[in-house]
């Protein structure tokens, strides 16, 4: 009986080897034909790599720009565009900024020990520390000890909107316009022949060489390398990526909860205005180009009825007393604008200038109140000149306009807020959600310092900015959405 059992157990257990051999064999088969399913799904996967979705217009020429832009030393001394353009600091550096970098950062490459090539006549670094202004030859390079001036960085924020220079018929004394606005003066894209045409897309060759070069030789090939064509195409996606995509609601459709932003809507449209030019003349809308319905006197501009973005010679850079001059213990280096002699100088937006300032472009005014106040007050000039205000206002109407552009601020940076979140849901990768996370976060961080710096919208507003911001950090973006949805409403009736 032992015996027959025995060989049972030794049937059984030679049928169950060879069924959890078979088990093994066809899960094997199994796994194999489902790799090579997925092997031959997989390029038909898209997958984001980028902060910016896949399917996205231009998503791919845009993340490689935006890499380029933070990531690319173009073989120089180790800057890249970010380093004076952080997207972090809404694309610009400030004296609080800079001084939260390490020593390290390549921006202080002229206080570098010697043998330093860049330690003499590439930056100042006093004026850099103290009033964060980078040096510019903006006149060439032929005497780097004598010919430059001192400028502060501008936001690269909707660029999209603002690049479109004026006609013929509207010129305003610039010769030989390029075919877009860049920099403070307008002119900040080289012009070279056939290959340059001062456009965005040719900035990063006057930028790396200005910025980035390893000798004051300033040769390409040697110091530096010029960009490819494409790197060129991708960084000029990026740069047109950012911020608004088209210009702010027309100022005559929108009115303002608050009382005082809301006065300051009208005038900053001329309403109560003693004389001079209403800001939006200049300013349409907020935005970089003027008002193609405004009639301009031809003693400031040809009064060509179209919106592009002129040049004006409202003579900032001769105030006296002002922070460059007393920290540089003489007058500054004059900075005559645009091309050489002209003290012309580009229109910026001013929908995102609340947080984006010190203003002007050598920073010589800190807050949003008196950038407007230079506009409203007498101008004091180094040559003892007493120039008449530009726009008639009094002091009462520059507040309500100061709280005007804060609150227009604050729904830009909620909108874009927004924009960003919405890409964090779409995207695939970890990393790039909570990269649009932090931005967004440093947007709402952002729109509540510029209503509190006002005491504006500070019961409704700014404590569900606050709420929001939590949300992000909980990654409830899709709540976070709707609530900074429902705040655009309690600053704006569209």
């Amino acid at each position: 009986m032992f015996f027959y059992s025995h060989v049972r157990e030794r049937v059984i257990s030679t049928e169950i080897d060879k069924l959890l051999s078979l088990s093994a064999a066809i899960g094997i088969v199994l796994m194999a034909m489902f790799t090579a399913f997925v092997l031959i799904l997989l390029p038909f996967v898209v997958y984001a790599d980028g902060i910016v979705p896949a399917d996205y217009p231009d998503a791919q020429l845009i993340n490689d720009g935006r890499d380029i832009f933070f990531n690319e030393t173009f073989d120089g001394n180790g800057r890249t565009c970010g380093t004076c353009h952080p997207e972090d600091n809404n694309f610009t550096i400030d004296v609080k900024f800079i001084a939260s970098l390490p020593d390290d950062d390549p921006l202080f490459i002229a206080e570098r020990p010697q043998p330093n090539p860049l330690a003499e006549n590439f930056e100042k670094p006093e004026m850099m520390r103290k009033l964060g202004l980078i040096l510019e030859n903006t006149n060439g390079f032929d005497d780097l000890e004598n010919n430059f001036t001192l400028r502060s960085v501008p936001h690269i924020l909707a660029m999209r909107t603002s690049l479109t220079p004026p006609s013929n018929l509207a010129n305003d004394g610039t010769s030989n316009p390029p075919d877009e606005r860049t920099g403070w003066s307008g002119d900040g894209s080289p012009s070279d022949g056939e290959s340059l045409h001062g456009t965005l897309r040719d900035f990063v060759n006057g930028a790396i060489k200005q910025h980035f070069t390893e000798t004051l030789n300033r040769e390409a090939g040697e110091d530096f390398r010029l960009p490819t064509e494409y790197e060129k195409d991708a960084l000029e996606a990026y740069m047109l990526s950012l911020g608004r995509q088209q210009e702010f609601d027309s100022f005559n459709d929108i009115t303002l909860v608050n009382k005082t932003a809301e006065r300051g809507r009208l005038n900053y449209m001329g309403e109560g205005m003693a004389n001079g030019l209403p800001c939006n003349a200049c300013h349409f809308n907020g935005g970089a180009n003027t008002d193609p319905d405004f009639d301009f006197p031809a003693g400031i501009t040809p009064p060509a009825f179209e919106s592009s973005n002129r040049s004006f010679a409202p003579r900032v850079e001769e105030l006296i007393d002002q922070p460059g001059d007393i920290i540089y213990g003489e007058n500054m280096p004059f900075d005559d604008g645009f091309g050489s002699g002209s003290s012309l100088f580009n229109v910026p937006t001013v929908i995102e200038a609340a947080d984006t300032g010190p203003f002007f472009h050598a920073n010589q005014i800190d807050t949003v109140e008196g950038m407007i106040a230079f506009y409203t007050s007498q101008r004091h000039l180094r040559n003892g000149e007493v120039l008449s205000p530009i726009v008639g206002l009094n002091g009462s109407q520059l507040v309500n306009i100061a709280a005007f552009l804060r609150v227009l601020n604050a729904d830009e940076n909620i909108r874009s807020a927004i924009q960003l979140l919405d890409y964090a849901i779409q995207l695939d990768q970890y990393r790039d959600k909570k990269a649009n996370a932090r931005l967004a976060k440093a947007q709402i961080k952002d729109a509540i310092g510029v209503l509190q710096a006002a005491n504006l919208h500070k019961s409704d507003a700014v404590p569900a900015l606050k709420q929001a911001g939590h949300q992000i950090k909980q990654r409830k973006y899709n709540k976070a959405i709707d609530a900074l949805a429902s705040i655009r409403l309690m600053m704006i009736n569209r």
